[in-house]
Parts: structure tokens; C-alpha cells; sequence
């Protein structure tokens, strides 16, 4: 009740002004000129003020967490936050904007306990510095162990779920527990295709979803969120940086052509002018390109061993195999290259103008990269009861409707 009537009694003219202060500090004033001539309990004040208004738009921004995601830290969610493309660029843009401010309000909390952490770890050594001088023993904490004495086991990995518990769970929890029973059985999910991906999902009862098979073969095997997250950044550290400038140059340079009048490379390659609008790949027609809308597209992917030989150069000596090879379609690849590129199935995308021509790319790719594949598959977009479906997303419902039927 105390509380109640603190908050629902009125500002004294003091705190009116000390909120004044803070908003318009808030609001871009100099702080310095607004503290000029102030007295040193105003200052105070709008300091503690100031920290209050950050604290709540902290955790505003942190309200808006999915909630499967709640617990993690910026750099986990950063990675395992993810959504489509092709939603939609409104939407999609509304959920980047969304992840975006998210993730700056979860990084402002964390550097401020670490701040905290600093300060206590500050004022700890401070404490053992004069129980030095002062000759005070430190209290004693534990026992230590003695040499030949045993350390207690470590936990072994918990036993897989029953074929009923693995039906409840879906999306990443699945993927972790079917990295668990593939490593049990000896198997290595990061070098079969996507579609055997899908099917020992199927014979294992548990629902993957099209998150899982959108991703880079090699976190298939990762047994937590944690695991894979490590994974990624040590590959994110094998890339060059003379790869990394490269590519970031040469996204630069076809975003700027998509926005000019002539948008072709070279002959009958061309930039799609969706490029300057997208966020995260670079769009290219090659001779006759996909012709148009239809309810069917079928498309072929291929991505590779090394991510530094992918150089812009030889992306682009890669369009003209296919435009030399009679080629009618579109083609797609990554913005970023050890940020995408990283964590992709399919790094290069053919959209073809038919079944044919998706098959055609597929071969030209296996010519033209020869050993340096990695992954590899041919697949079709369709529009299911009026709603577009992309392939991934249409082997996901075939998974969800295998391991639970009457979900499905």
C-alpha cells in the first residue's frame, strides 16, 4: 500500500525538473550545458533518473523475446533467431527491426553486469589486498583434494527420449536429440543430402522444421545450442579477410547497380533490381530468366567446402558457365560471407524457368566447382492452397505430418 501511494503521489517541483532534465538529455540536449550551474543533488538526481529511463527501455526491448528464446545471451539468440526471406519484405523487415532493437536492449543488459561483475571483482581484490597487509587469514571455503584422491565422474550425455517423447518435441530440441541418435548409430548428418536429413528425421519420430533444413549441414550434429554456436564461430574465424573484403565490395558494387537503368554484368546477365531492396541476397537473371510468376519453381542448390574460394570472381565466371550452357533462369547467392554464408544449405540458389533448366544448372554447378561441393540438391517452391510454399518448408510439412499425423 506504502508503494501505491509512493507512485500515485504528485512530483514536488524538484523532481519535476529533475525529470525535465533527464527527457531532454534524453531527447539530444547536451548534458553538459543542462548540468551547468546545477547543484551537485540535481546532478545526482538526473543521473539516477537517466539510469531508470535506460533500465526500462532495457527491458521493454527485452520484453520482446520470443519466448522459445527467453534465457539466451545476444550472441545465441543473434544465431538461432532466424526467419525466411521470402515472408514477405514487410514483414521481413518488421522482424529484422524487431531483432534488432531486441538483441541492443539484451547487449545493454549484459554490459551492464559486466560492469557490475568488474566493479564486485574490483572491490574483492581490494578486500584480499588488505587482509594482506592487515596479516588476516582467508577464510577457508572448502576442501581441497588431496593428491591420489578421486575427482568425482563426470555426467554422462542423458540417455535419448522414447520414440512417444521425441513426437512432443519439434524445430531445434528435435534437431538436438536427433544429433544425439545419429552420433549413437555412428551417423554424420552433415554429409547426406537434405532429403535424407528429412527422412532419419522421419524414422526417428522427431519434427525438424524448415529452420533446420535452411542451415549448413554441419550444424545437423550439434547436440545443444551452446555446441553449435562455438562451432560457428570457430568457421566464422576461417574466413579470410581479404575473402571477407572482397565480398563485402563486390555486394556493395551489385547493390549499386541494381538501383541504375542498366543493370547488366556482361551479356544476358543481368542484376534483378530487388537486389537494392533486399537484405540478404543478391538477385541475377541469366539470358531468358525464370519468365515470369507461376505456381511452380523449380530451383537446384549447391553450396561449398571452403567459403574462401567462393571469390566474386569466380560467382560471376560461374554465371557465365550457365548463360554458355543455354541457361534460362535466375540465380541468388549471400550478402555476407561469414555471416550467411557460414550457416547456409544453400549458399547458391537456381531458380530455373523449367524442371529442366533447374537440372541443367545443377549440372553446370557439379562441372564447374567439381570437388569444392559440398552439399547439392534439386527441389521445387509451390503454392499450396493459395499460399506459397517454399521447398524446405514443403519437406517440413511432410516431416510434421509423418511423426504426428493427426497434427500434420
Amino acid at each position: 500500500m506504502e508503494s501505491l501511494d509512493k507512485e500515485n503521489k504528485p512530483l514536488t517541483g524538484g523532481e519535476q525538473k529533475i525529470e525535465e532534465y533527464a527527457n531532454r538529455i534524453k531527447n539530444g540536449e547536451s548534458k553538459d550545458s543542462i548540468f551547468q550551474d546545477l547543484p551537485e543533488s540535481f546532478k545526482s538526481g538526473i543521473e539516477d533518473k537517466l539510469a531508470n529511463l535506460a533500465e526500462e527501455k532495457t527491458e521493454q526491448g527485452i520484453s520482446e523475446i520470443p519466448p522459445q528464446y527467453q534465457g539466451l545471451n545476444s550472441e545465441t539468440l543473434d544465431f538461432i533467431w532466424t526467419f525466411p526471406e521470402y515472408i514477405g519484405q514487410e514483414k521481413t523487415k518488421e522482424l529484422k527491426e524487431k531483432k534488432a532493437r531486441v538483441l541492443a536492449a539484451l547487449r545493454e543488459k549484459e554490459s551492464s553486469e559486466i560492469t557490475k561483475t568488474e566493479r564486485h571483482q574490483a572491490d574483492q581484490k581490494e578486500i584480499e589486498e588488505l587482509r594482506e597487509q592487515l596479516g588476516i587469514v582467508k577464510p577457508v571455503e572448502g576442501t581441497e583434494i588431496r593428491e591420489g584422491e578421486a575427482t568425482a565422474p563426470k555426467p554422462e550425455e542423458p540417455p535419448t527420449l522414447s520414440v512417444e517423447e521425441r513426437k512432443k518435441i519439434h524445430g531445434w530440441t528435435a534437431s538436438y536429440e536427433l544429433a544425439k541418435i545419429a552420433k549413437q548409430q555412428g551417423v554424420d548428418l552433415s554429409k547426406i543430402s537434405r532429403e535424407d536429413y528429412a527422412n532419419f528425421a522421419i524414422q526417428n519420430s522427431l519434427a525438424i522444421d524448415d529452420d533446420q533444413l535452411r542451415v549448413a549441414p554441419w550444424q545437423r550434429m550439434g547436440t545443444s545450442v551452446e555446441e553449435i554456436v562455438l562451432t560457428n564461430r570457430e568457421r566464422k574465424s576461417e574466413i579470410k579477410e581479404d575473402s571477407e573484403k572482397a565480398f563485402a565490395k563486390f555486394c556493395y558494387e551489385i547493390r549499386q547497380k541494381a538501383g541504375q537503368e542498366d543493370r547488366f554484368l556482361s551479356e544476358n546477365i543481368r542484376v534483378r533490381q530487388g537486389t537494392k531492396d533486399s537484405n540478404s541476397w543478391l538477385f541475377f537473371g541469366i539470358n531468358n530468366g525464370t519468365g515470369g510468376k507461376s505456381n511452380e519453381t523449380y530451383k537446384s542448390y549447391v553450396s561449398v567446402k571452403d567459403l574462401n574460394t567462393l571469390t566474386p570472381e569466380r560467382f560471376t565466371q560461374f554465371m557465365t558457365a550457365l548463360r554458355d550452357a543455354n541457361y534460362n533462369g535466375d540465380i541468388k547467392i549471400f550478402q555476407d560471407l561469414s555471416e550467411q554464408g557460414v550457416r547456409l544449405n544453400d549458399q547458391i540458389v537456381m531458380h530455373g524457368g523449367s524442371q529442366a533448366d533447374a537440372e541443367l544448372a545443377l549440372h553446370v554447378a557439379e562441372n564447374f566447382f567439381g570437388a569444392d561441393i559440398d552439399q547439392k540438391s534439386v527441389g521445387k517452391d509451390e503454392v499450396i492452397d493459395g499460399e506459397p510454399k517454399s521447398y524446405s518448408q514443403i519437406l517440413a510439412q511432410k516431416i510434421a505430418e509423418a511423426v504426428n499425423p493427426s497434427k500434420g
